[in-house]
């Protein structure tokens, strides 16, 4: 089993990206904040009203969930803050890959400023830009430990087509087959 976690700021196209991917591929798509929303009867947002350590262990707690659950090569969108928090990433890691997509600070701002109200780290925030930025500088460190850097301005499907025969090949050299 491998997963192919697409990780990266809020915005980054992680969900975009990730249907695309395993519509061309014919793969199964989880949106991990989906699949919070889906366990906890309740909004991400509303969810992290309650605090973000609390957020943030339900997040953990749903990625150990769904890990566990998938049975076969899944491409997942995780939420911008997952791999950054307790050891979700060496989890991720464990049994798959990682992709950050990597996406200019301006592209974000233009991409949340129709959503800063369902983006809960945003919510109320008056520097769109600052707030961004500051969140990148304390993330990038765990997003640049991925498998796979993408930059999100330049990528298409047949980037990821290479991703994934990139991965086959060395997970097959490592003696691990990968049914693609």
């Amino acid at each position: 089993m491998s997963i192919v976690f697409l990780i990266g700021m809020p915005a980054a196209g992680k969900t975009y990206w990730g249907t695309r991917v395993a519509d061309a591929f014919h793969l199964p798509f989880i949106d991990l904040d989906a699949f919070i929303e889906q366990r906890e009867h309740q909004s991400i947002s509303q969810l992290f009203a309650k605090g973000e350590g609390w957020f943030r262990a339900k997040e953990h707690a749903a990625l150990i969930a769904l890990i566990s659950m998938v049975k076969k090569p899944t491409i997942v969108a995780t939420g911008g803050g997952t791999p950054c928090f307790f050891n979700n990433l060496k989890q991720m890691h464990r049994v798959g890959i990682t992709v950050y997509l990597r996406t200019e600070v301006n592209t974000l701002v233009s991409r949340t400023a129709a959503d800063e109200k369902a983006r809960p780290l945003l919510r109320g925030k008056h520097n769109a830009i600052a707030v961004l930025q500051q969140l990148l500088k304390e993330r990038e460190r765990y997003y640049n430990q991925a498998n796979f850097i993408l930059q999100t301005e330049n990528i298409s499907l047949s980037t990821f087509e290479e991703i994934i025969r990139e991965c086959t090949n060395r997970h097959s050299q490592q003696g691990l087959s990968l049914q693609w």
